[in-house]
Order: structure tokens, then sequence, then C-alpha cells
């Protein structure tokens, strides 16, 4: 294990590179964002040129060193060209997989197929590619920090989200079992679950026709819990710069301070809740058993 000297607290990821996916906006950004502003150099990665160039220009104008290019994270050779890209500023030293994508609200036997493949291609395929280029070149220099996210479902079933919730956990039990892997390596490899965070991703939900309206009580939720992703991205920075094997918002601490705090701010008051989008589709047929295909 690497010691370190001690360093100023803006200084203390001075010379080394972190990719952090899915960081055009939202908690990626702001992730991107506080490891830049204590020393970083920040490689951002999302789907859209036009996304990864605005966050890039917004980074650079508050003297951060950023750069940036676009990738679907469910593509091995496009994840590779992510590592190069931070490998052409000399090191490799933090990988945060954070892209992500939710799925259909609603019965499992109903989900459309489509989606359910869309939710594995992000959060699951997109994790293992993330940590299949990174853990070689960690292991390589004999350090580095890997960090996966987690999120509602990595520790138990949540019905009606079966591909989202599901997919978290696997994210655990790969996260835990690369931990394993790589002990005593000198590469550390970190979980983090920065609960419930004001993103598109939890404000802009879809739903099988019928389930909508089991949505409607989200935004007391998150009038209760939430975070602004600002906030909510601060612990990164202790996660990468520590041994902790991960980071979990919704504490049972921290679920009682955080909605007082939250009541007491107003933020349970209708004006200020975050604003709720629900787009409903129709439920996919599920297939028919029979006796094989007709001639």
């Amino acid at each position: 294990m690497r010691t370190r000297r001690a360093v100023p607290a803006r200084d203390v990821l001075r010379g080394r590179v972190a990719v952090v996916t899915g960081s055009s906006r939202g908690l990626g950004f702001e992730m991107a964002r506080v490891l830049g502003l204590h020393g970083a150099a920040v490689v951002l990665a999302a789907r859209s040129d036009d996304g990864v160039a605005a966050a890039v220009q917004r980074l650079r104008a508050e003297g951060i060193a950023a750069s940036g290019r676009r990738c679907d994270t469910a593509e091995p050779g496009d994840v590779a060209a992510l590592r190069d890209e931070a490998l052409a500023r000399g090191t490799l030293d933090i990988w945060v997989n954070n892209a992500g994508t939710s799925g259909v609200f609603g019965p499992t036997a109903s989900t459309p197929i489509d989606d359910f493949t869309r939710v594995v291609r992000t959060n699951i395929l997109g994790t293992f590619h993330g940590s299949r280029v990174a853990l070689p070149v960690f292991l390589g220099q004999g350090h580095g920090d890997l960090v996966n996210l987690y999120g509602q479902g990595d520790r138990g079933p949540v019905a009606l989200q079966n591909a989202y919730a599901s997919s978290k956990r696997w994210v655990r039990q790969f996260t835990e079992t690369l931990r394993l892997e790589t002990k005593g390596t000198g590469v550390r490899v970190h979980g983090m679950n920065p609960g419930l965070v004001e993103t598109d991703l939890l404000g802009r939900v879809t739903a099988q026709a019928g389930y909508g309206q089991r949505l409607t009580g989200l935004q007391v939720v998150v009038g209760l819990w939430g975070q602004a992703p600002r906030e909510a991205a601060r612990p990164i920075l202790d996660l990468v710069t520590s041994d902790a094997a991960e980071f979990r918002f919704l504490t049972r601490r921290r679920m009682v301070t955080h909605s007082l705090r939250n009541v007491l701010g107003g933020r349970l008051r209708r004006a200020n809740r975050m604003p709720l989008d629900i787009t409903v589709v129709e439920p996919a047929d599920p297939p028919r058993s029979g006796g094989g295909e007709s001639p």
C-alpha cells in the first residue's frame, strides 16, 4: 500500500488522472468536478458528443484540467478508447463506473425485452467493461482506485423495478468479488451508494400502463431523503483517498437527520418538490406456451 504525504486538501489528488463515466451532467459531472477541484485531471465520458464538450468547458472554466470523449460503456471498444484517452495524459489512477439507467416501472412478466436489455447493457456490461480495462492498468502499476456505483436493490429485491434493482445487486456482488481478487495488490475497489439524487434518472420515469399512479408518492420520498447532485458527489473524495470498502448515504442515522433537515427547510412543500415526469408505455405481451411452432 502506498504512503501519502500530507498535502493541502485542494491538492490531495494532484498528479492523478481520473475517469468518470456518465459524467456530462448530474451526479457523474459533480463527481468529476469534486475530483478535479482537488487536483486530479479528469476525463469525462457520455454518449453525447455535445454533452461531453459542454461539460468539459464548464469544468475548464473553474480551472480544472478536463478532457472527454463520447463513450457508450456497453461497447468494449469505446471503453478501451476512453482508457487510452486517460493514459495519454500520462497515467490512470481513478476510474468511476457511474453510467447507469433505470428500467420501466412495472411487473417483470410484462417488461419490454428491449428495455430490460438496455438496463443490462448499461448497468452490468458498462460496469464490467470499465472495470475490465482499468484493473490491468492498476495492477500493473501497483495502485489505483476503482469505484462502482450501487443503487436501490443492491441489498435486496425491489418489486416492480426488477431490471434496475437486480442490476445493482449484481454490481455489488461483482464489486465485492473484485475486492477479494485484488487484495494485497495495492489496488482498492470501492462501492458507492449515493442514495436518492435529484437527477433525470429519478425525475423522469417510465411506467407500464396502470402503474404510473404508484409513483406519485416519489416526490414526497425525495423531499425527505433526496439530495442535489453536488451534495451527493462529495463522498467520492473520501473514498478514493482511503481504504473504505464502500459509502452508503441512507444509513438509519442519516435518514433521520437528513429528513428532519429537509422538512425544516421546506423541501416537502409542493412548490419545492422535484419535478416528476412519468411516461406511460403499454406492457409487453408475455410469450405464450405451446406445443411448438406451426409448419
